[in-house]
């Protein structure tokens, strides 16, 4: 089992982390103002051997993920690069995703003809389950029609991040007339050209996180040949996909949050204000803060290894919801201690804010503490169910 900490001071991580807090931060205030995705910074990652780390060495990857011996690299990347830019490390967690699990439940046949030809390139995925109105992560209001072949899809699906450039984008439907998520849930590829599909970027206007760019798609009777249907159908619950992935989340949390503070201190070094007292109790008390949260961050990801599959869940849930607070936390007293000069667009302070502002929203912590709650009382509950 890889050390957590080892992987982070890793030569090559090490070297991440330069690159990410100056050349990949630079990048993402045009990228901001621009609202487009970070193709630079993800080309950076290609370069260097990272962006399809997930994925099997079999397969053009280096086998790095939850489920694998090594629980640490593909996390720890994820947060090395949100010190530097959260939108750049959602685009990178996002497609790492998706082709690990198109690589777990997909059949020879569409690793070959989906994944192969990605990891052997820059080339990205996107995976969906997002809609409007939605009110279970498992209950798809986009719905598959049986024909001949294949299905017919209608629908709309939102938050597709790296939409404009996916080669394919996994996209959650229900089948129709049949009853129960462990039945109906479904998984599909699509392909940008399909005709009925129209994968819209302009949708996308948020308050932070703004090159994390998550299109809008609309299916008009989109059909999907049997040769795009993805696993069996329930394959994504039933696996407790979505459980394998808290703790992407949570990097990118505690990352931004570690680059924000990286900076500020520099920041208040440079200002001359590191001999005022409040200034002092207010970095003392976001050094704890952060310390709490990259203990419990790493706690998690040793318990893939160590612990039943729904006690790592839980555990990962609890490090992402303390990594949120934290960044939450920090934030707040970084605008504070620093003032408001700090705030101007030269320098990346209100980025920071506004990306975790956005983000954090991602997962509904208050339902993620209900859920540890609920294992806590011993009730039943399902530690998949929010990311």
């Amino acid at each position: 089992m890889a050390d957590p900490q080892a992987v982070l001071d890793s030569p090559a991580l090490r070297d991440l982390d330069r690159h990410a807090t100056t050349v990949f931060r630079e990048r993402g205030a045009a990228y901001e103002r621009d609202d487009a995705m970070p193709v630079e910074n993800l080309k950076d990652l290609h370069a260097r051997g990272l962006l399809h780390v997930t994925v099997s060495r079999e397969n053009g990857g280096l086998g790095a993920n939850v489920s694998s011996e090594d629980t640490a690299t593909f996390p720890q990347l994820i947060r090395t690069i949100a010190r530097g830019d959260s939108s750049t490390a959602h685009c990178f967690q996002v497609h790492n995703h998706t082709a690990w699990l198109i690589e777990g439940t997909g059949t020879q046949e569409q690793i070959e003809r989906f994944l192969k030809p990605v990891t052997a390139r820059f080339g990205l995925f996107s995976s969906i389950g997002s809609e409007p109105g939605r009110t279970n992560m498992y209950v798809m209001q986009t719905k598959a029609r049986r024909v001949s072949g294949g299905y017919i899809v209608n629908g709309v699906k939102n938050y597709a991040t790296n939409g404009p450039l996916a080669d394919g984008l996994v996209t959650f439907v229900g089948l129709d007339g049949v009853e129960g998520y462990a039945n109906n849930h479904q998984m599909v590829i699509l392909e940008p050209g399909m005709d009925g599909l129209v994968i819209d970027d302009a949708w996308y206007q948020p308050n932070g996180m703004r090159a994390a760019r998550s299109s809008l798609l609309t299916l008009n009777d989109v059909f999907v040949p049997d040769s795009h249907v993805l696993g069996e159908p329930g394959a994504y619950p039933k696996g407790r996909w979505q459980g394998r992935f808290h703790l992407g989340f949570a990097a990118n949390y505690l990352g931004t949050a570690e680059g924000l503070y990286a900076w500020y201190l520099d920041y208040i070094r440079k200002k001359g204000k590191a001999g005022d007292g409040i200034t002092q109790l207010r970095t003392g008390e976001m050094r704890i803060a952060l310390d709490g949260a990259r203990a419990l961050f790493h706690h998690a990801l040793r318990s893939w290894r160590t612990q039943p599959v729904v006690e790592a869940e839980l555990i990962s849930m609890s490090a992402k919801s303390a990594a949120a607070h934290a960044a939450f936390d920090l934030s707040h007293k970084v605008i504070h201690a620093a003032g408001s000069t700090a705030l101007f667009d030269e320098f990346p302070l209100s980025r920071f804010i506004r990306d975790l502002e956005t983000h954090v929203l991602h997962a509904g912590h208050d339902r993620t503490a209900q859920i540890i709650g609920q294992g806590e009382l011993g009730e039943s509950f399902d530690s998949t169910l929010q990311r």
